[in-house]
């Protein structure tokens, strides 16, 4: 039985921004029955004459232009992780852990010239504990697109799921691109904002700040429900807090520049006399 060629776009190794990782959505069309007769996973200059009708795209991070839209008659597939028509755009991962969201998921829809506009063939929900960094909600997102990849591609490819409008377009969110700007640390934020912060950039951008005269990312934190002056220091029982405009956030995990992770008390008993 010959297998339907398939175009893949994105580069999932680089999506958790934690190595070692794994092109599990690739691989789940691959389980799903079909033949990759292209991977792309840089500009769309890799794109070669092909004879695929579909493509499926994940963590590609590029625009398609309607030219290369039009060339697949059967669509392109893209696994977006929100629950669309929320978190439109490049960052849903992150932005859902900025907001507290207590929900996200994933949406399996059909690519359109719109930013992740397109009609939705299958959605699930994925319940937040709240303590999520980046790297965890994005591997747990991408086992979840891969399920649900597997789940319908072969009755999207065959015509019979058809997807349907994304409901509420007017209510409609957009998350933006980070840059490393947003990964400084503004003291005067209150203290569960900037931990969030600390957990959606984890990688990429990373959160940093400069602390007792050196410069360093601080990649966990957690909060402290005292007051005092934001930006000032405290140590107390062995750890490092840091007050913030309202609580303090007690640094955990923190990587001075030039050297590994460290423990916040690691890094007292190497930095503060």
């Amino acid at each position: 039985m010959t297998k339907t060629l398939l175009i893949f776009f994105g580069n999932e190794k680089l999506a958790t921004g934690l190595p070692p990782a794994k092109p599990i959505i690739r691989d789940a069309a691959v389980a799903a029955g079909f033949e990759l007769e292209q991977v792309v996973t840089g500009s769309l200059g890799e794109l070669t004459d092909h004879k695929a009708q579909l493509a499926v795209l994940a963590a590609y991070g590029r625009i398609i232009p309607q030219s290369v839209l039009d060339q697949f008659s059967l669509g392109i597939i893209n696994i977006h992780p929100s629950l669309l028509p929320q978190y439109r755009g490049p960052t849903p991962i992150e932005q859902a852990i900025l907001d507290g969201a207590t929900k996200t998921g994933v949406s399996i829809m059909r690519l359109t010239a719109g930013m992740d506009e397109g009609p939705i063939y299958k959605q699930k929900t994925l319940h937040l504990k709240g303590s999520e960094s980046k790297v965890e909600l994005a591997q747990k997102l991408q086992l979840l697109g891969a399920e649900l990849l597997t789940e319908v591609l072969s009755d999207i490819a065959n015509g019979k799921l058809k997807p349907r409008n994304q409901p509420h377009p007017n209510r409609a969110t957009y998350c933006k691109l980070l840059n490393k700007e947003n990964g400084h640390i503004d003291w005067t934020e209150s203290a569960e904002q900037i931990e969030r912060k600390i957990r959606a950039y984890l990688g990429w951008p990373g959160s940093y700040a400069r602390l007792e005269g050196k410069n360093a990312i601080i990649t966990q934190a957690h909060v402290e429900k005292i007051e005092g002056i934001a930006g000032k220091t405290l140590v107390k029982n062995n750890n490092l807090i840091v007050y913030c405009g309202s609580e303090a956030l007690v640094i955990d995990k923190i990587k001075p520049t030039g050297k590994n992770e460290m423990s916040g008390t690691e890094f007292i008993r190497g930095y503060i006399r």
